[in-house]
């Protein structure tokens, strides 16, 4: 898999959001239009955060991860691959979120709002809305609203549904744009005139992309290590079995089950199984 050029990468991109949204004065303008409230103070944000409890345990990388004055914890992140168990991926994400949030001497009432946010370039539910919300309530009493201080947004760029704003709309369809590859015109908006300004200074930045290269290639290293383990096993193994084994390994190091199915020969079916398992 060859290593896309820094000078194309757009906001859909990992590494380019995550720069241009650590960015307080980029991120806080987007979750002040989609949750409609204010936010006085970015106090904290940190790119590509690691949450781990383990060494073995499988760890949860954010792109972006911050909190405001009120030591709400918001996470943000881009999806330009349709992956499935999405909601799985949100749950593992916010205990992880979570079990870093709570003091061991602290109350369960300690425990700070959060909100995690998923920006898709692709719709994941089928059904054309902009912006999907979680909701919980209790079975048979909907009107019983299940408040655990946890919230979750699912955005849709390729929505066909405007229940979102203006400024959400006009975002989403500026990474509908990035993923295609298309120009999209940003002067009808100023808060998008600054996104692309953001990129534009990133990008003439030789140490980022220093450090994009330095990312990329360990990414390809351990990709083609899979795929080495892969070939290895299944020829130690000589059974569907061992095979399945690396999957697993694969998954544990955050591998997507597309890129696992290519490398390991898996049907993707098989591989989204052992996804659930």
């Amino acid at each position: 898999m060859a290593i896309k050029p820094f000078k194309d990468l757009s906001i859909v991109d990992d590494f380019m959001f995550s720069e241009v949204m650590r960015q307080p004065e980029n991120v806080k303008p987007f979750l002040e239009a989609l949750l409609g409230k204010s936010i006085a103070e970015v106090v904290y944000i940190d790119k590509q955060k690691d949450l781990k409890d383990e060494y073995d345990a499988h760890g949860i990388r954010l792109d972006v991860y911050l909190k405001d004055e009120h030591n709400t914890k918001y996470d943000v992140e881009i999806q330009a691959s349709l992956h499935s168990a999405l909601e799985k991926r949100v749950r593992y994400y916010q205990s992880g979120i979570d079990r870093h949030s709570l003091e061991i001497s602290a109350d369960y009432e300690d425990l700070s709002e959060s909100y995690v946010i998923f920006i898709c370039a692709q719709d994941y539910y089928k059904a054309g809305l902009a912006v999907y919300e979680r909701e919980s309530h209790i079975k048979g009493a909907p009107q019983v609203l299940y408040e655990d201080g946890s919230h979750v947004f699912i955005l849709n760029a390729d929505f066909t549904v405007e229940n979102a704003n203006h400024e959400i709309l006009s975002f989403l369809r500026y990474v509908r744009a990035g993923y295609k590859g298309e120009s999209f015109d940003v002067s009808h908006s100023s808060y998008l005139a600054q996104i692309e300004t953001a990129i534009s200074n990133i990008k003439k930045n030789s140490g980022r992309e220093v450090e994009y290269m330095t990312m990329a290639m360990k990414m390809l290293d351990e990709r083609k290590a899979g795929r080495e383990e892969g070939r290895k096993e299944g020829r130690k193994e000589g059974r569907k079995e061992g095979v399945q084994e690396v999957a697993r390994r694969m998954l544990s190091r955050g591998l997507s089950p597309e890129e696992i199915s290519g490398l390991t020969g898996l049907d993707l079916s098989e591989v989204e199984k052992l996804t659930r398992q």
